[in-house]
């Protein structure tokens, strides 16, 4: 298992960038990596990805060594082995609402003591071929990250118990959703919404513990920074999208 050097940045403090993918795309997972993003979020929940793709995606990213997060459809451990046993160097759970579920997570991604993940010498530990299952069950307790989605009112209300789940390394806001659940649909610049958003990244400052958005097409970076993101996030179809409206207005002006 490689070293997860988005883990290593996240521990001295500093801000990452990743990109999420949607679509089984070798060559664009490369140019990410190209591009010098620090992770590749593989959407397997809202998406057509499968653990097939997700695995060809993995090898394409390690190639330009860029670290692999995989969303997983449910947290559940039957679902979450599978990806990590492809080799994804940590895991993002979709709407996490309480410390029980954070730590569902945990025990899944991480082997014994601090977990009861399956353990077989699959391709994440090299196929047993480079140490001992020893030595890659200490390396991947060590290497693996594990995230959760906050995406309703329930996961605000509980967050700080959330965050200080021990294993749990941060929390990314998932903001369409959050405004859905406060019966604002779509409206992300809601009141009720930004005001949740603040108590969320109120509570990483106070844990230590860092946050990560999704960068809007009218946002920018700064404006993540500046509010205390630390885990800057933008989708590989909103910057097609934006680049091509570019593209055509240019064109056509």
């Amino acid at each position: 298992m490689r070293k997860n050097f988005l883990k290593e940045k996240l521990s001295n403090g500093d801000t990452v960038t990743g990109a999420i993918i949607q679509e089984c795309a070798t060559q664009i997972t490369e140019i990410i990596g190209l591009l010098g993003f620090d992770l590749l979020f593989i959407d397997c929940e809202h998406s057509a990805i499968g653990i097939e793709s997700a695995a060809q995606l993995i090898m394409a990213a390690e190639t330009r060594e860029i670290t692999t997060l995989v969303r997983v459809p449910q947290n559940l451990p039957e679902i979450i082995l599978r990806y990590l046993d492809a080799g994804a160097m940590g895991i993002i759970v979709p709407d996490m609402v309480s410390a029980e579920e954070a730590e569902r997570a945990v025990k899944a991604v991480k082997y014994i003591p601090q977990g009861q993940r399956g353990l077989a010498a699959v391709r994440s530990a090299d196929y047993g071929l480079r140490g001992s299952l020893k030595q890659y069950v200490q390396i991947a307790n060590s290497e693996t990250l594990i995230f959760g989605v906050v995406e309703s009112r329930h996961g605000v209300e509980n967050i700080d118990a959330i965050l200080r789940t021990d294993g749990l390394d941060g929390i990314v806001i998932g903001s369409n959703d959050l405004s859905n659940s406060f019966n604002v649909p779509g409206e992300t610049r809601h009141p009720l919404v930004l005001e949740a958003i603040d108590k969320i990244l109120a509570v990483g400052r106070l844990t230590g513990k860092p946050i990560g958005g999704v960068v809007r097409g009218d946002e920018t970076p700064k404006q993540y920074k500046d509010k205390g993101y630390r885990f800057l996030l933008t989708s590989v179809i909103g910057l097609v999208i934006k680049a091509g409206k570019q593209f055509v207005q240019d064109a056509v002006s």
